[in-house]
């Protein structure tokens, strides 16, 4: 029989819906399972644990002992039932949990973001060096469209700029971002509108809600 349940973990990006949601599922198995570590990662950030643990999916979440060796993993939403049936059968070693998986492997990333040239909106080809395999296009897409700066053109989005969270619902998407509101005025709002809207049409995304917070 395999160790008990030690820790478990949440391997998610930071602003990602769904990961908040599995925040909320771990709060709950907290008072199940009090006993057990709990850990958020955030794979943009984390890369080389994500990497070590060959992290695939966003959100995932890893099982280990307490040698910090998998046991098991759930890759994508689970209800909270579901979560502590699965813990439960892992202490009585009921799953296999001999899965295998490649190594993470860096891949180029090619996206389009917008900026203003001579007051025109102008398309510009972005290149992205994602160290995991972790794919997120719509959340990486804004956080190169709120953080990247070229001489020559004029990117609405001052430098306090970070993307808070995303919710994408079809051809809807709802994007909260938090910039210090001294810097916004009502026409740079409506330009950091256009960019991001022309930005994620490339993606399906035909509204777009912009929300900035302080």
């Amino acid at each position: 029989m395999g160790s008990r349940v030690q820790k478990i973990v949440l391997f998610t990006l930071s602003a990602c819906p769904m990961g908040r949601s599995m925040d909320t599922v771990l709060s709950e198995i907290k008072n199940k399972f009090p006993f057990i570590e709990f850990e958020t990662i955030y794979v943009e950030v984390m890369t080389d644990i994500t990497n070590h643990y060959k992290i695939k999916k966003n959100p995932t979440i890893l099982i280990l002992d307490k040698q910090n060796n998998e046991r098991y993993r759930v890759e994508g939403f689970v209800e909270i039932e579901e979560l502590i049936d699965t813990i439960e059968k892992v202490n009585k070693s009921k799953l296999d949990s001999s899965r295998k998986f490649e190594s993470n492997q860096e891949t180029v990333e090619t996206y389009t973001i917008y900026f203003y040239k001579n007051k025109d909106i102008v398309p510009l080809e972005m290149h992205y060096n994602n160290v995991t395999s972790v794919q997120a296009p719509r959340i990486i897409v804004i956080n190169l469209l709120i953080n990247t700066k070229i001489d020559g053109y004029e990117n609405p989005f001052p430098l306090s700029s970070k993307l808070e969270r995303v919710n994408f619902d079809r051809h809807r998407g709802d994007v909260v971002i938090h910039i210090d509101l001294e810097e916004v005025e009502k026409a740079t709002m409506n330009k950091m509108k256009l960019a991001l809207a022309k930005t994620l049409s490339h993606f399906g995304i035909k509204n777009v809600q912009l929300t900035i917070v302080n």
